[in-house]
């Protein structure tokens, strides 16, 4: 077994486990956002509504009118805003980001279980693990931004020690082994 390798690729393989990760929370969190906008694109086109009858229904009353054109306004910029930000678009991108992570994710898996099992030559293994290297980066590069909030809430989700600060993609075997099924650990006892 080529441990140097190995210890290469378990790196990786965390690396993209954790990536998946902050790409669903993303996915999740703009998810909320947009039940939040659809709920106030709602609230707004009901509120025209109702001060549109309120205002045929009382014809004398100008406050009608100015409350109906005020709420109407205010729905159009909101439309606006919506077209803008694409926040249905966004939740389908980080989505489809989390499912090439798991793809990838799968196919480091395999990898790891290659080289536990020394089925390969160490150049097989190496321009291997160089493809999959460059498909990671390929869909990092493709995929939509995530911020501190995603970041934290993934370390969360993957450690049980919580956020760590100053944390920046580095695994212990511990910690990798708990992504692993317990026939890939290094120390199966975790």
């Amino acid at each position: 077994m080529d441990i140097k390798n190995l210890s290469i690729v378990r790196q990786s393989f965390a690396n993209t486990v954790f990536t998946h990760k902050v790409q669903e929370v993303a996915a999740e969190n703009q998810e909320r956002n947009l039940f939040k906008v659809k709920v106030a694109n709602i609230v707004l086109v009901g509120a025209v509504l109702v001060l549109l009858v309120l205002q045929a229904s009382n014809p004398g009353n100008l406050l009608f009118s100015y409350l109906a054109a005020g709420i109407t306004i205010a729905e159009i910029i909101f439309l606006i805003i919506q077209l803008s930000f694409s926040f249905e678009q966004r939740v389908v991108m980080h989505k489809n980001s989390a499912l090439k992570y798991m793809g990838l994710r799968d196919s480091y898996r395999s990898l790891i279980v290659d080289i536990m099992n020394a089925s390969m030559t160490t150049d097989i293994l190496i321009a291997k693990r160089e493809l999959l290297q460059r498909e990671y980066q390929i869909i990092s590069d493709l995929a939509p931004q995530t911020g501190d909030k995603e970041y934290d809430e993934a370390q969360i989700r993957l450690n049980k020690r919580g956020v760590i600060e100053g944390e920046e993609f580095t695994w212990s075997d511990e910690e990798i082994d708990r992504f692993l099924p317990e026939n890939l650990r290094l120390n199966k006892n975790n």
